[in-house]
């Protein structure tokens, strides 16, 4: 997430996946496991070189191959990965993404098993996946750059979401104030991790390149409020006065 600082990923809004490698993500050798079948909504998506990129990463996630993950990763989305990890004490300004990318696989949130992948948007240039799981659907943001599809975000699709309840709600929050004030403020959370599920404790509020995040610590209390404010339009950024790290 460029300058600010992003704790999580998984809360992750928007993925865009690029088969190209760059010199932050690892080489170039291709991953050497078996495609799997994507079952679509429409029979384009299923050979969609846009649908075959996220796979690709998908895959390399499930197998833990670090290399093969970051390959697919435009530097936008090992930038904002990098930050979570320098966050949680797992990296420092510089590191590969190899370093720190099995934080995508240790989200206890992270799925495999796509019930059905549709391409929502495609202008040759960036693309958009709205992607099927058993629990949490996810939109998948793509960047095609030098011929091929990266990875730039994901981000969970939730249904019921507000974000303009969001935007609205998010600078009148305080660190002072109990988890009751703040879902009162914001409305129920999209997700939450816990010490139990193996996430840092945190309410989320996500839906596509919406992402609002309140850590807290052990007892409850609001340890750090977190927002996402590079991919919200003109509008959005009019409304929130306050900065992304309180």
């Amino acid at each position: 997430m460029t300058s600010k600082c992003v704790r999580s990923v998984a809360g992750l809004g928007t993925l865009v996946l690029l088969l190209a490698g760059t010199a932050a993500c690892g080489d170039d050798d291709e991953p050497g496991t078996r495609p799997r079948t994507v079952t679509s909504s429409s029979p384009e998506a299923a050979s969609s070189p846009v649908v075959d990129a996220y796979e690709t990463w998908l895959r390399a996630l499930e197998a833990h191959d670090a290399k093969a993950a970051c390959r697919q990763h435009a530097p936008e989305f090992t930038i904002e990965l990098r930050q979570r990890a320098i966050l949680e004490h797992r990296a420092e300004l510089g590191d590969p993404c190899t370093g720190f990318v099995a934080l995508l696989w240790e989200d206890p949130n992270r799925e495999y098993d796509v019930l059905g992948v549709e391409v929502t948007h495609d202008n040759g240039e960036d693309a958009e996946l709205a992607v099927d799981f058993a629990g949490t659907d996810e939109t998948a943001s793509m960047q095609r750059r030098n011929g091929r599809w990266l990875l730039a975000d994901v981000t969970p699709r939730t249904e019921g979401a507000d974000p303009q309840r969001w935007v609205r709600a998010w600078c009148d929050l305080r660190p002072d104030m109990t988890r009751e004030q703040v879902v009162a403020a914001m409305g129920p959370p999209s997700g939450e991790y816990t010490v139990e599920n193996g996430g840092e404790p945190q309410l989320w509020w996500a839906d596509r390149q919406y992402d609002f995040r309140v850590y807290l610590d052990l007892d409850g209390s609001i340890l750090d409020l977190v927002g996402d404010y590079d991919r919200l339009g003109a509008a959005d950024r009019e409304q929130l006065d306050c900065p992304e790290l309180r």
